[in-house]
């Protein structure tokens, strides 16, 4: 009855700890989390996939679970955070029983007052509640949140398949089904949520291996169940190997460990030496830790301190006794979880290695049992010698040894519960860097915008990541109204005007307008966020729609989009000058200007702007398009600044400028036509520079 109440507390701890302050650490909302968001919307709209494409490609999974809590509690931060909160829960529970399970005839022979607290089972749970690692996983929208819990529950349910950690050695034939089914689809479910699951699942075959050598009698009466499971699950994925055999481009990630192991094969084993040196340190060397300061503070490692080296005591006991089955499991667990970032090396491991959580939290929950029981040993043994030697009475210290240290673990617990709540709530969360990579200056421009602005209003998001899987993303998830129009430009050298009388724009300090756009915007209001901040205000206008200040006979590309105008910033100009040409265009239908391409499934074209010699040789050429064809609507005025910088040496006299459009991964132009349809041409002569002395 006291275990049962110290893990319902533990659990409601880890609860509490995973919902506070849910929607405000992280402090905004990451491109990887929100693509999430949008593919979970996608879903409630009817779009069903066996595996993403957007945003590198991601496994489908957690996009449905997503999808789950969105059809529930709405289409917002807190419903796609919340996934995780519960896995997270759901596995420090996972874990006790998992561990109760394997150390059943191993638990701590502390004396009675100490053994509920000291049990491995019951510390493994509290350090997974304060760690800052799984903290941190459970409160991502991430999909790799998912996969701790589900890689807990096979080894549990696969445990439980083998025969010798039972009284009976002989399962029934309906346990034996029931858990081979569960094995089966928990490692198809497994499968389904994170690329690492590709590695962890050989755990399974890797640990009959052990059997086959070691445990021989264990090893025939469980390896047909287990063979069945794998095969069960070979089944069951099927169709998303199948659908990324098929659409390649859906998964570029694999290139990161392709490159290291590419090295192997060519006989360079310095890269695989190296990454994973420094991989295995970040478990407990300060300054090793994970870099990527959107998951962890760069640096720091999983365990510090006292914590450390209880991990390393627990590794070494996993070692020393590798020829038990619960030991060995866990070491193999261990290796097979962290193998993608011991390839890859510390950078992003704190979601490489998250199938690895459980027995990295099991380790030092080992070390400090082993460690207290010394300790008790120890003492107890002085105390003895000195009741031989003495009067024969009990010394009064003798009464209270196990009751102070009993608080020892208490102790150690709580400086780490309040160690991680410190670097995790203050530290990290709000840390300027920090809050840069969670793009909190447009979470909160959306958000004054879901409060102020007009429902119908067109918007104009001015960002440095205007790309469909990026800032639009965020937008998808936090905007209230999801039918309010937007678009999304790079103020800087771009903007558009929305067909329609006005709209509201929004810049953040970090993409201001360019001069030549200021005409077209009238200044409402400034929000000031904190001082620190890496992009500390942003700016709202009203956008009014403005008039080409040269117009010349409007140029057709393929009755996608018109050039309407162009003019330059100074002309004549001088040799070594940075001109800038503006140029008009009026968006007619934008699925025309180029091919669909995945895995957006967008246009993605570019402008390219050419200074010409009179011979047609380039004198200088940019290419660039800061209002992104993706977003391009019917109706709009698209407005490009190209800067060329004149070379020193250029020649004087008047030279010819070309304009063009071209698919990005195809370099394909998109041709000119006439007014009958006809092409002739794949770029267009608008204008010409003089350059004099």
């Amino acid at each position: 009855m006291k275990t049962r109440l110290i893990i319902c507390l533990i659990l409601l701890l880890a609860f509490a700890l995973r919902t506070y302050r849910l929607t405000e650490i992280p402090p905004g909302l990451t491109h990887d989390e929100a693509n999430h968001g949008v593919e979970a919307m996608g879903v409630l709209d009817g779009e069903f996939r066996f595996y993403f494409p957007r945003n590198y490609g991601s496994e489908p999974l957690y996009s449905y679970l997503v999808a789950l809590t969105m059809w529930g509690g709405g289409e917002n931060l807190l419903s796609l955070r919340l996934v995780n909160v519960w896995f997270g829960v759901l596995l420090i529970a996972a874990a006790y029983r998992l561990t109760a399970d394997l150390f059943k005839n191993t638990l701590s022979s502390l004396p009675s007052p100490l053994s509920p607290l000291f049990s491995i089972p019951i510390l493994a749970a509290a350090i997974m509640t304060i760690t800052f690692w799984p903290l941190a996983s459970s409160r991502e929208a991430l999909r790799a949140g998912v996969l701790p819990f589900l890689t807990t529950m096979a080894v549990l349910v696969f445990w439980r398949m083998i025969p010798g950690h039972r009284r009976s050695s002989i399962l029934s034939t309906q346990h034996s089904t029931l858990s081979t089914l569960f094995l089966g689809i928990l490692i198809a479910l497994m499968l389904h949520t994170y690329l690492a699951a590709r590695v962890a699942w050989l755990v399974f075959p890797l640990f009959l291996g052990y059997l086959f050598f070691f445990h021989r009698a264990w090893f025939r009466q469980s390896w047909k169940p287990v063979l069945a499971a794998l095969l069960l699950a070979g089944i069951l994925v099927i169709p998303m190997f199948r659908y990324l055999q098929t659409n390649p481009y859906a998964e570029t990630r694999l290139e990161m460990l392709d490159n290291t192991l590419q090295a192997v094969r060519e006989g360079n084993f310095a890269p695989l030496i190296r990454n994973a040196s420094r991989g295995a340190a970040a478990f407990f060397v300060p300054g090793f830790g994970d870099q990527f300061l959107a998951y962890n503070i760069p640096g720091r490692p999983v365990f510090d301190g006292l914590m450390g080296l209880f991990w390393l005591m627990g590794l070494g006991v996993c070692l020393w006794r590798w020829r038990q089955p619960a030991y060995a499991l866990i070491l193999l667990w261990l290796i097979v979880g962290i193998a993608p970032s011991l390839i890859t090396g510390p950078t992003a491991n704190t979601t490489r290695n998250l199938a690895a959580l459980t027995p990295l939290m099991v380790l030092p929950a080992l070390g400090m049992v082993l460690s207290f029981e010394f300790l008790v040993r120890s003492f107890e043994f002085q105390v003895s010698g000195f009741r031989v030697q003495g009067s024969g009475k009990t010394p009064r210290t003798t009464h209270h040894a196990p009751r102070i240290l009993r608080f020892v673990p208490i102790a150690i617990l709580l400086i780490s519960a309040f160690i991680t709540c410190q670097d995790y709530f203050v530290r990290w969360g709000q840390d300027p860097d920090v809050r840069a990579a969670y793009q909190q200056t447009l979470v909160q421009a959306i958000g004054w915008v879901n409060e102020h602005a007009a429902a119908t209003q067109p918007l104009v998001f001015s960002t440095v990541y205007p790309g469909p899987a990026h800032d639009p993303a965020i937008a998808a998830v936090i905007l209230a109204n999801k039918e309010q129009p937007t678009r999304w430009v790079d103020a800087r050298l771009g903007l558009s005007f929305p067909d329609s009388a006005a709209a509201s724009l929004i810049i953040p300090s970090s993409t201001p307008l360019h001069p030549a756009f200021v005409p077209s915007g009238q200044q409402m209001e400034q929000v000031d966020l904190r001082f620190d901040d890496l992009d500390p205000f942003f700016t709202l206008y009203n956008l009014t729609p403005g008039t080409p200040p040269d117009p010349t006979e409007a140029v057709d590309f393929n009755g996608a989009i018109q050039l309407i105008g162009a003019t330059w910033s100074h002309n004549p100009a001088q040799p070594g000058d940075l001109v800038e040409l503006l140029t008009w265009w009026r968006v007619l239908d934008p699925l025309r200007v180029g091919p669909i391409v995945p895995p957006s499934f967008t246009t993605d074209v570019v402008f390219f702007t050419q200074i010409l010699r009179s011979d047609n040789s380039i004198l200088v050429q940019q290419d660039r398009l800061d209002v992104p064809s993706w977003g391009w609507q019917m109706g709009d005025i698209v407005v490009q600044i190209h800067q060329l910088a004149l070379p020193g040496d250029a020649a004087t006299g008047e030279y010819q400028v070309i304009v063009g459009i071209y698919d990005r991964l195809s370099l394909q132009r998109t041709p000119v036509i006439d007014n009958t349809g006809a092409i002739i041409d794949d770029k267009a002569n608008i204008t010409t520079l003089l350059v004099q002395e």
